[in-house]
């Protein structure tokens, strides 16, 4: 692998900030309330391996994911001593496996129930479960008002284990009136469930967006994930862990009337500095930044001009004549006193924070570089 200076494109993940984000949630949280710590799409493109590895140093509770990869990744990484929860529905052909590596699946139908119960058993196991409650996300889980004879069905089968019931909020980041009914909700069908005897050891809601904006949605266990990651309201309570960067490979003078890049949508209209930077589209640069982001070069922020292409971005740097080839451009972090957040980013793509960090490429163009007492 070639060393760090010979990159031309990389991400770097600070570990000490991980490390005090979980300190920070656990604040909020409390000193009863578990942790589960969301780990899904590559950590949200930190590097499952490494931030899974780092989190369990700092005694999270449990791990969330969203496929049986990701999960089987994760007992090779911590072995059968951390709990894991597959989100979502498991195809019917991945129960063995789940069974056998102790994956706690999501139920979402009885249909499901029977399916673990009978691999269980045909493995002599008793089998850990999860059951969501659909308070109207309208995505997976049973509906809230059909919920608890589901449940009480899904406990008389002997080899399942019910160790938590859990919904999920779509608008606790919008809506707070709506996520409180919901909340309520939820927490109709756990008391109905408890008064007909059956045991509900563990509830949990609070994601990311309801751990902000409403604590009373923590119950007995929070499952932040941008949080983890530092990715929050402008706030100095929580760190951003993940810087995304390149480095200037040319740098040319333009006059004016040229034109930058495919489609020439852009015309200088005066003398220009301009700086190709080694990153694209196909790095996770999207092509919707093109002619509207920034990106931090010598200190400053520059706009990048004309189409994004696949292995390449042009940028202005006519305001940083110091701007040399090889020097280091930040799309995502900081540089000097400046900053870029992916909320930033995600808002000149119109989209979201989590498709910024999950579109950047996890191959070898872009490295995962590590820093921190966590650093292998």
């Amino acid at each position: 692998m070639l060393p760090q200076s010979y990159y031309r494109c990389w991400v770097e993940v600070d570990l000490d900030a991980l490390r005090h984000n979980v300190t920070a949630i656990r604040r909020r949280i409390g000193p009863h309330a578990k942790l589960m710590a969301v780990v899904k799409a590559d950590a949200y493109g930190h590097g499952l391996a490494q931030v899974a590895g780092a989190l369990m140093q700092c005694g999270v509770d449990a791990f969330a994911v969203a496929n049986l990869g990701e999960a089987l990744e994760l007992r090779r990484i911590g072995g059968r001593g951390w709990p894991i929860l597959l989100f979502g529905s498991a195809l019917p052909f991945e129960a063995a496996t789940m069974v056998e590596a102790d994956i706690t699946p999501t139920l979402s139908t009885l249909a499901e129930a029977k399916l673990f119960a009978a691999e269980a058993a045909r493995q002599r196991k008793r089998l850990r479960v999860q059951i969501e409650v659909d308070t109207g996300m309208g995505r997976v889980g049973f509906w809230h008002e059909d919920a608890p004879e589901q449940i009480r069905n899904i406990a008389a089968l002997a080899p399942l284990e019910i160790e938590a019931l859990y919904t999920h909020f779509p608008s606790a980041d919008e809506n707070m009136e709506i996520t409180r009914q919901e909340l309520q909700s939820f927490l109709r069908v756990a008391a109905v469930l408890r008064e007909s005897g059956v045991a509900v050891p563990c509830l949990h809601a609070a994601n990311s967006a309801a751990l902000s904006n409403l604590t009373e949605t923590v119950l007995d266990m929070a499952r932040p994930g941008l949080l983890l990651y530092g990715i929050a309201p402008a706030t100095s309570e929580f760190r951003p862990a993940l810087s995304f960067k390149a480095r200037v490979a040319f740098v040319k003078s333009v006059v004016a009337g040229r034109t930058i890049s495919y489609g020439q949508t852009f015309v200088a209209n005066k003398p220009m500095r301009i700086a190709t930077v080694a990153a694209g589209y196909a790095d996770g640069f999207s092509r919707y930044l093109s002619n509207k982001a920034e990106v931090l070069v010598g200190g400053m922020r520059c706009r990048v001009v004309g189409r994004v292409t696949m292995d390449q971005i042009m940028v202005d740097v006519s305001a940083a004549p110091q701007v040399n080839c090889g020097d280091e451009a930040v799309f995502i972090g900081r540089q000097a006193n400046a900053e870029i957040t992916v909320a930033e980013v995600a808002g000149w793509e119109e989209t979201i924070p989590w498709e910024v960090l999950c579109g950047i490429t996890k191959t070898a163009r872009v490295p995962r570089v590590y820093h921190g007492a966590f650093a292998a």
